[in-house]
């Protein structure tokens, strides 16, 4: 922000139209709403604090001046009863008065005194000269003439902007959460809550149960975290209805909307004291579906325009918002019918949802319909949908216009207002942002987002359906600015410091419960970092002692790298914990220099998510550190609870928990190289020999399964690099073991690898997440097993491995009783000079630039 002088004249500054908030829209647009928000809060302070003063009970006398207290702090109030403030000290810097009575404004706002008032000024767009933006000032004193009237706060955002190259970004996390489950509404056993639909609205939660026995609307107070009696039914007209399955609620513009499946109708209420409107439907199945009957609904939607139904006839019934009135009560005739051919049965189960102009019907299964409901003509014909896909299980638009979806795979999704749309299926928007992870304050730890069936997103409040519970979660915003500005020295970060703790890894000792539950090690990441509110723990999975490190983080995102600090010396296998926190307002500088890095509302967060910051350890001295740092792999290296039990397989222990971390950073090398990719996408010239294409489990046939062609590749070197877990053991079976997320090798790879043998077991073990014995993904003598093999023999030749010393983990020297078979020593032995391997002749023959 460039700080000149303070502007002198605020009269001819405009009020901005007040911008709907998101927290995705443009910086700019984010900007001007919170802006205009902050200036509506600031004017409601200062009148609480003028209704305040005009009681001369709460007017305190100090040296002859009328003094207001606000939280014990004595402030000088004028003659029209508004708040004055004294010249800052000790310094003209020090914001706490300001603070003390505007205690909603975020840091980053500059607050500055200006003649007995206040300037607030937004440190990444705002600047004090006039028409350079993001201003609000309260001048007690001086009545301002405004276009809306007279006004002592005024507001100038119609200049907001950020400086070419730099970046604001606003990431939502979910932070304290709870669960609620079938004890929390009062239920005797977990069976009797079957928790079908959630709706969040008015400062309440409601939950459909659909458990036919226990069938009501289950309701939880948020600002007292209290749960509040159930609605189990009404009377109207004189006739009392019950429920029988509430297969679905959902909310728009303070009215509830509660479809029954087994009552035949959808009821109405109005939720600021949660009572009856009307009913759709006629409370039986039986009847003219095209008039007034709902057959089993079990989906309900709404917008300003309409009521969207859907039931098992086999269509959505469309009402009429101005129909829907108390007089109509279950006699309300429909407008217009929209197709949904499967929902036609009372097994389907379907979730219905406007976004913009569009009505999203989302199955289960995640097979999607989209319909144009912008106009829609009064008809019985069915309308067909203008899409038909397969996107998410839930999808959920909030009051601000930004969509959460959400389903299986334990992710929520983002998109900012207006981004998402079906009008080309086959390019569909990103999302902007992803939650997947959550504080649990009953187990006071971090979990992972399960599956969900239904969600709703209501001011600061994300409401989850998980595993017949009910996820609560609090919505926090963290933003993150990438300045022009040079940042600040990274400081050293002493490991040795006397509060820092020490915690070895992997160590020989340490259980084999331990190895199994307490390692999980991301394979392009044997360097990192993870910081929460209060620590930054470094860690290294590396079997050797590294040097001179920097530590960077990339924020959840971002494109761009920050240095939080740098390390002297890493000793291997080992983790340290500092009291090292990220701090708002400070200029991290960027990796390049060129920038910096600040954040504003870390610090105010209840905690930070695992994965908001991405830590690696870098080296620009250490070349062995070169060689680990940033692999393109994305796999996730743990131990698995293989034993005797299992059959042909050994209990992990340290010292091959240590050796495996050396295989799969040798094996993980060889994949990401040039040589590997140029042998990959060149395979018929190179490994085929010239003769054939790399081939699936159909065998060496030019069919589905069999020989590759260029989309095979390509695709395949992809999943390739982002296989997701390996649980990694030991085999006895005289070779290894693989298939879905199991990796084994038998005991002598774990020395002969680093002379003429066990990676091709490795390469013919991973290969099997793929293929079966005889595809090329984990032929004997052909494939992956060939390739990996070869590459890293040629590797051991050249020395360019990340480990080639058999002494850096001493496995070979374990003691016979340590280890599961004795060490062959004649398998190592280097392979002779003059013998070369196919790959080795290939590219002697074939040399290929390298990246």
């Amino acid at each position: 922000m460039k700080k000149t002088s303070i502007a002198l004249s605020i009269a001819a500054l405009l009020l901005s139209s007040n911008v709907s908030a998101s927290n995705y829209v443009t910086p700019e647009d984010y900007i001007k709403s919170e802006s205009q928000i902050i200036y509506n809060k600031v004017n409601n302070r200062i009148e609480e604090i003028r209704l305040l003063a005009q009681d001369e009970n709460n007017i305190v006398i100090i040296n002859g001046q009328r003094n207001i207290s606000i939280n014990d702090i004595n402030y000088r109030v004028n003659d029209d009863n508004y708040i004055q403030f004294d010249f800052p000290e000790p310094t003209f810097t020090d914001e706490t008065k300001f603070r003390n009575v505007f205690d909603f404004i975020g840091s980053d706002w500059e607050l500055t005194w200006y003649d007995l008032g206040i300037v607030i000024v937004n440190k990444v767009f705002g600047n004090y000269d006039y028409g350079n933006g993001c201003l609000i000032e309260y001048s007690p004193n001086n009545i301002i003439s405004m276009p809306s009237g007279d006004t002592r706060v005024v507001i100038e955002t119609s200049s907001c902007a950020i400086e070419d190259n730099e970046k604001l970004s606003i990431t939502q996390i979910l932070s304290a959460s709870k669960k609620l489950d079938y004890s929390t509404f009062g239920y005797q056993q977990a069976n009797d809550f079957s928790p079908e639909s959630i709706a969040v609205t008015n400062g309440k939660v409601y939950v459909g149960n659909a458990n036919s026995a226990f069938s009501r609307i289950e309701r939880f107070d948020l600002k007292t975290q209290k749960t509040l009696a159930p609605i189990t039914g009404f009377t109207k007209n004189g006739v009392a209805e019950t429920y029988r399955i509430v297969s679905d609620v959902s909310e728009h513009n303070n009215r509830l909307y509660v479809a029954s499946l087994s009552s035949n109708r959808v009821d109405i209420y109005d939720t600021n004291n949660d009572s009856i409107i009307m009913s759709l439907g006629t409370g039986t199945w039986s009847g003219d579906t095209f008039n007034s009957t709902l057959t089993h609904p079990y989906a309900v939607a709404a917008n300003d325009n309409y009521v969207f139904v859907a039931d098992i006839t086999g269509k959505i019934s469309v009402y009429n918002q101005d129909d829907v009135i108390d007089s109509n009560h279950k006699r309300t005739s429909k407008y217009a019918f929209l197709s949904l051919p499967e929902s036609n049965s009372t097994w389907a189960n379907v979730k219905l949802e406007v976004v913009g102009e569009e009505l999203i019907a989302s199955f289960d299964n995640t097979v999607t319909y989209v319909y144009d409901i912008e106009k829609i003509e009064k008809s019985t014909d069915l309308v067909a949908p203008k899409h038909i896909t397969r996107f998410k299980r839930n999808v959920y638009q909030a009051q601000n216009g930004d969509v959460y979806t959400a389903d299986n795979n334990g992710q929520v999704n983002i998109y900012s207002a207006g981004k998402l749309h079906f009008n080309d299926i086959d390019n569909m928007a990103t999302s902007d942002q992803n939650i997947a992870k959550y504080f649990d304050v009953s187990e006071n730890k971090e979990k992972s987002l399960t599956a969900s069936f239904d969600l709703a997103v209501k001011d600061k409040t994300l409401a989850m359906l998980q595993n017949n519970s009910v996820l609560l979660g609090d919505l926090e915003v963290i933003k993150m600015h990438l300045s022009n500005t040079i940042g600040e020295t990274p400081p050293v970060i002493d490991l040795t410091a006397e509060n820092v703790v020490r915690t070895p890894l992997l160590f020989d000792g340490e259980s084999w419960e331990s190895l199994t539950e307490n390692h999980y090690v991301r394979i392009n990441r044997l360097l990192s970092g993870q910081q929460d509110k209060a620590n930054l723990a470094i860690t290294s999975y590396a079997a050797q002692e590294t040097y001179d490190l920097n530590v960077e983080a990339q924020f959840k995102g971002s494109d761009a790298w920050l240095v939080l600090g740098s390390v002297e010396r890493l000793p291997a296998f080992n983790q340290y914990m500092t009291d090292r926190k990220i701090m708002d307002n400070y200029a991290y500088p960027t990796t390049d220099g060129t920038q910096s890095v600040a954040f504003y509302g870390i610090e105010d967060v209840s905690y930070l998510p695992s994965d908001l910051l991405d830590i690696r350890l870098t080296s620009t001295t250490d070349e062995f550190v070169k060689k680990i740092t940033d692999l393109r792999m994305k796999w996730g290296l743990s131990f698995g609870k293989y034993s005797e039990a299992n059959g042909k397989w050994a209990k992990i222990t340290p010292v091959y928990a240590r050796e495996w971390m050396i295989i799969m950073a040798n094996f993980a090398y060889v994949m990401n190289s040039p040589e590997f990719e140029h042998l990959w996408f060149n395979y018929k010239q190179s490994i085929g020999g010239g003769e054939h294409e790399f081939y699936g489990n159909a065998g060496p046939v030019y069919a589905p399964g069999g020989y590759f062609n260029s989309d095979d590749y390509q695709r395949i070197f992809k999943e390739f690099m982002d296989r997701g877990g390996i649980r990694l053991g030991i085999t006895t079976i005289g070779g290894g073991l693989g298939g879905g997320d199991v990796l084994g090798i038998d005991t002598w790879n774990y020395y002969a690898h680093y002379y003429k043998s066990g990676i091709g077991v490795v390469g013919h073990e991973f290969g099997h997440h793929w293929g079966r014995d005889g595809s090329g993904f984990s032929a004997q003598w052909t494939g992956l097993q060939l390739m990996s093999q070869d590459v890293h023999q040629m590797m051991i030749r050249s020395q360019e491995l990340p480990y080639l010393d058999d002494n850096t983990n001493g496995f070979y020297k374990t003691p016979r009783e340590d280890l599961y078979n004795g060490v062959a020593h004649n398998m190592r032995v280097q392979r002779p000079a003059s013998e070369l391997n196919i790959v080795e002749r290939y590219f002697a023959e074939n040399p290929v630039p390298l990246k």
